[in-house]
This record gives structure tokens, C-alpha cells and sequence, in this order.
């Protein structure tokens, strides 16, 4: 089995590195701590594991983690954080992660995730699974993204993490006026004014993480 790891931790990403491959025997095809390089990579080298910290340079660990689960949906995604949120693990779970898994947990429960994940199986840390079952209180997330498409929430995030048009348009294989009419729906819907509040929005509904 192939894997890349997305992580901007050295020591962290060593760590994944020796489980991967001296306790499963996985073959690391690929390390990076920026999103961008590291989505390419996958996308070219179509590796069976993911391991995708939410917290990484470039392209946030949300935008790699849709745009690889629309585009290689069978590829298994391991997400990791210092801290989640109850909206995050809620989108994580509905758009089909296979673990989530808190940078404060044991090496021994590190190795279990990774194991189950491999042999098929979906594994929450405690800490993930906890906030699942909170119910999401957050009435303006709710009811901002039930506003929008799934490509409008993409185009938001993308937003809130720093990027240009012609830069979402080129990560989407969409033209920069398609992109600039997503932004103008968005905040039609949103009722924002430019860039600034797009970013404050994002943020607001968790789609930019803060870990």
C-alpha cells in the first residue's frame, strides 16, 4: 500500500513516517508540508493512504481534503489536529473521512488508528468522537452553508485561506470568470462586501482551520 503524509511537523511527520512504514510496512511515496504540493502528488500518484493534517502551508487541510475526496474518492484520509471543532468533525464525517485522529493522542492509539484505517475500518479518537455527538449550536453556520453549493463553500474557504481568483481557478480547472461569479453568489447569499468579509465569514464558519 502507497501513502503520502501532508504535515508541516518534522518530528510529527517522522512519527507517521516509522508507523507507516516499520509497523505496517508501507510504502511512503511521498512527504510534504504544504497543500498545494501535496495535493498534486496525490492526485498524480494516487496513493491508497492519506495522512492530512488541517493545520498545513499553502492550500488548508480542508480544501486538500474535499478536493481529494471528490477526485479520488476511494483513497483512505487519515485527518489530524491539535484541536478539532464540532463543525469539522461533522463535515469531515459526512463527506466520508476515514479517521480522525488528535495530535495528543498515545503512540499506541496512533498505531490502532492507522491499523484499523488500513484494514477497512473508520476510527475517531475519543476527542473527535465526543464532538460528533455534540449537536452544532452554531445557528449562522448552520444556516450559511445550507445557503451554499458545495463548490460556493469550496470557493469560501479557498478565500479565507489567503487565495487570489485566477489561484482557485487554476486549483478547480475553472476559469477566473466562473470563480468571480461563485465569489459574487456568495456574497449575494452571505450579504458580504469584497475579500475581508468573505475571510471573516470563513472563519465564522469554521471552514478555515484556527488550530
Amino acid at each position: 500500500m502507497n501513502a503520502i503524509i501532508i504535515e508541516d511537523q518534522i518530528l510529527f511527520r517522522e512519527l507517521i513516517v516509522s508507523v507507516l512504514r516499520g509497523d505496517f510496512g508501507l510504502n511512503i511515496v511521498g512527504q510534504f508540508e504544504d497543500g498545494e504540493n501535496g495535493l498534486a502528488a496525490c492526485l498524480d500518484q494516487k496513493p491508497e493512504l492519506v495522512v492530512l493534517d488541517l493545520k498545513i502551508k499553502g492550500l488548508g487541510g480542508l480544501t486538500v481534503f474535499n478536493r481529494l475526496k471528490d477526485l479520488c474518492p476511494e483513497t483512505k484520509i487519515i485527518l489530524v489536529s491539535a484541536h478539532f471543532t464540532p463543525e469539522i468533525v461533522k463535515t469531515a464525517v459526512e463527506k466520508g473521512v476515514n479517521g480522525l485522529v488528535t495530535k495528543n493522542s498515545s503512540f499506541e492509539s496512533l498505531k490502532d488508528a492507522i491499523g484499523q484505517i488500513i484494514k477497512g475500518a473508520v476510527y475517531y479518537s475519543p476527542e473527535a468522537y465526543s464532538l460528533l455527538r455534540q449537536p452544532i449550536t452554531n445557528k449562522e453556520y448552520v444556516d450559511g452553508l445550507k445557503m451554499l453549493t458545495p463548490r460556493e463553500t469550496d470557493v469560501l474557504q479557498m478565500v479565507g485561506e489567503g487565495y487570489s481568483s485566477k489561484e482557485i481557478a487554476s486549483q478547480f480547472n475553472l476559469s477566473v470568470r466562473t470563480i468571480d461569479a461563485h465569489r459574487s453568489n456568495i456574497m449575494r447569499k452571505l450579504n458580504l462586501r469584497g475579500a475581508t468579509d468573505m475571510t471573516r465569514m470563513a472563519v465564522k464558519l469554521k471552514l478555515v482551520s484556527q488550530d
